[in-house]
């Protein structure tokens, strides 16, 4: 924190470096310094407290994905981290950095968000929590003020009668995500929806987008097809997508959406002990 303090903007913070250097090398940045967090022991770290998992900023991804924990009890975060990538980047690449790096097709955050996570940030100032979703504030960029660094990532264990879904379309197994969807569920005891969150990345946006509207028409309703269907059309209702990239356009990733946040939804369903008839499988 005092080098990030004293060197302001000529500093770029180093974990697993996977996406810092490939900017470095594509001229995108040019920092006048490293400051390496990797052999800070105390920032890598899984630990599950009753019912809250605390991760710290450099664990690996690979460290999540072969953790028993995660895989039994927090299976969005296992089942986004399997899409992310090679095992080589994996390997590599920090949960911190895939969070900081702030690009808008990553593939942890939207998992988190969907679990309700929140980040425990420190500075010079101390120590203050914010949720995730309100982290980012646009492509690469982050509310971390200078001189403050990500430590924790921290969340709940989802409630009895919960199921979550993590879809991602990409070129390749290993591309980044042309669209990626992350679905919570859940269930009252009478199978209507007790709570629900769809949160949708891959470029939608400057950021990722977390689905309000099509949250709300869901609660204290029975999920039947044809709200599963009205639900994943006003989830991808009004991208505000950036121009037509490498990857897709606009208009392909608002029909693709509403594909995969509809299939998520009746993953995260059938997970949750709920039922509905789908018909429709395309």
């Amino acid at each position: 924190m005092a080098l990030l303090s004293r060197y302001g903007d000529k500093a770029k913070l180093i974990a697993g470096g996977t996406d810092l250097l490939v900017d470095m090398k594509n001229e995108k940045i040019n920092p006048q310094y490293l400051i390496s967090l990797m052999k800070i022991t105390g920032l890598s770290y899984i630990a599950e407290e009753g019912d809250v998992l605390r991760i710290g900023a450099t664990t690996t991804l690979r460290e999540l994905e072969e953790s028993q924990i995660i895989e039994k009890r927090y299976g969005l975060i296992s089942k986004a981290v399997k899409c992310l990538g090679t095992v080589q980047i994996r390997n590599m690449a920090t949960i911190g950095g895939n969070i900081c790096n702030a690009v808008p097709s990553a593939d942890l955050p939207p998992a988190l968000v969907a679990l309700n996570a929140t980040l425990k940030i420190v500075g010079p100032n101390g120590e203050r929590t914010m949720p995730l979703e309100d982290f980012f504030a646009g492509v690469k960029k982050t509310k971390l003020s200078v001189g403050e660094l990500l430590k924790e990532i921290i969340v709940e264990r989802p409630p009895a009668r919960s199921g979550t879904a993590f879809i991602k379309l990409s070129r390749t197994a290993e591309d980044l995500a042309i669209v990626n969807v992350a679905v919570r569920i859940t269930l009252n005891e009478d199978d209507t929806c007790r709570e629900a969150r769809i949160v949708i990345g891959g470029g939608v946006g400057p950021t990722l987008i977390r689905s309000r509207e099509a949250e709300k028409l869901l609660l204290g309703k029975k999920m039947e097809e044809e709200l599963v269907k009205r639900a994943a059309e006003v989830a991808c209702t009004g991208f505000s997508c950036r121009p037509t990239s490498i990857r897709a356009s606009p208009e392909y990733k608002a029909e693709v959406g509403r594909v995969l946040v509809k299939r998520a939804l009746l993953e995260a369903l059938k997970k949750a002990g709920g039922v509905v008839e789908d018909d429709e499988r395309n």
